[in-house]
């Protein structure tokens, strides 16, 4: 829902309105005590429990119990153009239409206009698959809204949904105005749709492919999402996981992956994803360890060999030995066979 409506605390018993002479409680016979806005309110209290019968009784009732025209008329007829728009299953687009315009013809001034003239628009540009949205008309009519209701969160909003039709060309031109534009916007709001204008800034990233920039943008949006501790099937596993698959696989920071991955295991110990977290993890130390592996193995290689030892020098002997020393020695020359000495025989006379 867009508008931003403050509930009472409780639920009260019954309704008071009177609808005809009277209004119906949920059992339909008993008639409730209060006022239109505690009837405006049990209606979207109704509403945001999918409960939309409910929220519609309540809203005709408080409409037939406000003056035509009046702010809480308008209020109720909107409520009636919204339920019958955007409840599932049973939506009547044509019937919500002419809830609309009912309430622009009849209370122009009315609080809730800017929210109303946003929900024309965005009939127009939602439509069914298979259908292609006038974006022509559908650009001009935000751009109104912008125009006539300067600052107010329909026109922050309709801003959104304009430069979201800018980054839906997925072309990078587009994009770095969209980028330009989007955070400008950031710049000078505190709270309010800065989540969603973090979450278009990403898509312009994608479609620039600097993936950096979009998971700080990934970052950015997260850290501001509005929380709402009440409502227990919000949860946020999913975000960690987009985070973690950004980190890991787009930007390589497996320092930074990690700690999204760890945050899912801690906070949803039983979601689904906590299978490919553990795989993560363990692909992440594995891919770590055989890199270290392989540069220790790369340096081993690339280590200088040991320079070959060079052959030992013989001193040179001193004074004018030298060149004699140089010389090879001479050879030993043969020894001398010694002559046998034959004893002489004895000579006759």
């Amino acid at each position: 829902m867009a508008f931003h409506f403050r509930f009472p605390a409780f639920l009260a018993v019954g309704l008071a309105v009177a609808l005809a002479g009277g209004a119906c409680s949920k059992d339909g016979d008993v008639a409730a005590e209060g006022d239109v806005k505690d009837i405006v309110n049990q209606a979207w209290t109704a509403y945001r429990l999918n409960e939309f019968h409910d929220a519609i009784r309540h809203f005709e009732a408080a409409r037939a119990a406000a003056e035509v025209g009046s702010d809480d008329w308008a209020m109720a007829t909107y409520g009636l153009g919204i339920v019958w728009d955007l409840q599932r299953p049973g939506e009547d687009p044509a019937k919500a239409t002419k809830y609309f315009n009912e309430a622009m013809e009849k209370a122009p001034n009315s609080p809730i206009a800017p929210w109303v003239e946003l929900a024309l628009v965005r009939q127009k540009h939602l439509v069914p698959v298979g259908k292609e949205p006038d974006y022509d008309a559908v650009k001009a009519g935000f751009q109104h809204i912008m125009d006539t209701y300067p600052g107010h969160l329909a026109a922050k909003e309709a801003f959104l949904y304009l430069e979201g039709i800018r980054l839906s060309e997925l072309a990078p031109e587009s994009s770095r105005v969209a980028e330009s534009n989007l955070l400008e916007f950031i710049s000078h709001e505190d709270h309010e749709f800065v989540s969603p204008a973090w979450s278009l800034l990403t898509v312009a990233y994608v479609t620039m492919d600097e993936q950096e920039k979009r998971l700080h943008a990934e970052e950015k949006s997260f850290e501001n999402v509005e929380k709402d501790p009440l409502d227990p099937s919000v949860e946020y596993a999913w975000a960690y996981w987009n985070l973690g698959t950004i980190a890991e696989f787009e930007v390589g920071d497996f320092d930074l992956a990690r700690k999204y991955y760890k945050e899912l295991l801690r906070e949803y110990p039983n979601d689904i994803r906590v299978h490919g977290c553990k795989q993560a993890l363990e692909r992440m130390d594995a891919m770590e360890a055989r890199i270290r592996a392989e540069l220790a193995a790369g340096k081993s290689a690339d280590a200088p060999a040991p320079a070959p030892a060079e052959p030992a020098v013989e001193a040179a002997p001193a004074d004018g030995a030298a060149a004699a020393a140089a010389e090879p020695p001479a050879p030993p020359k043969p020894a001398k066979k010694r002559a046998k000495k034959t004893a002489a025989a004895p000579q006759e006379d």
